[in-house]
């Protein structure tokens, strides 16, 4: 179980990297890199679906409202995509094929087809799809990262359990 107190240092490390995300450029239109989610996997990868699942849905909120873009199109396409991602990188760990960067690539994909799902379902339109093979590779790159900071800040969440 993830203590108040952890989570809640996930909570706010993943909603100022939400936050800071947004003042990245990003070659895709309405685009974030994701490495607000390293917490969100590392919770999926080291500890427990609940745990994930809650990281990923209050830092959605969280960012959002401090960055203004509550309950916007942007904000239903992460929100959705985040709390997929989380659920399937929990399950994913628990097979026992992949490593965390396994995890992690198969997290952003989740992450991104649900993204584009919500997307398309929002502007009434399947021609969102179009950009999802640029965003999958991009996302590549965020997963990496993603998996090498959840890999390395492992001990520090750890401490004090």
């Amino acid at each position: 179980m993830v203590r108040i107190t952890k989570l809640s240092l996930m909570v706010a490390i993943s909603s100022v990297l939400y936050v800071l995300e947004g003042f990245v450029p990003f070659p895709v239109p309405g685009g974030k890199w994701g490495l607000s989610n390293f917490l969100v996997l590392q919770l999926a990868y080291f500890g427990s679906l609940k745990g994930a699942v809650l990281l990923a849905f209050t830092k959605s909120i969280v960012g959002a409202l401090i960055s203004g873009s509550i309950f916007t199109p942007g904000f239903f396409m992460g929100f959705f995509g985040a709390l997929v991602a989380a659920v399937v990188q929990r399950l994913v760990t628990l097979t026992g094929f992949f490593g965390i960067l396994g995890v992690s690539l198969v997290g952003m994909a989740s992450n991104n087809v649900v993204q584009f799902l919500v997307g398309s379902v929002l502007i009434r339109s399947p021609a969102i799809f179009s950009l999802l093979p640029v965003v999958m590779l991009l996302g590549s790159l965020s997963a990496i990262v993603n998996a090498y900071l959840a890999q390395r800040t492992v001990g520090f969440f750890r401490e004090g359990e």
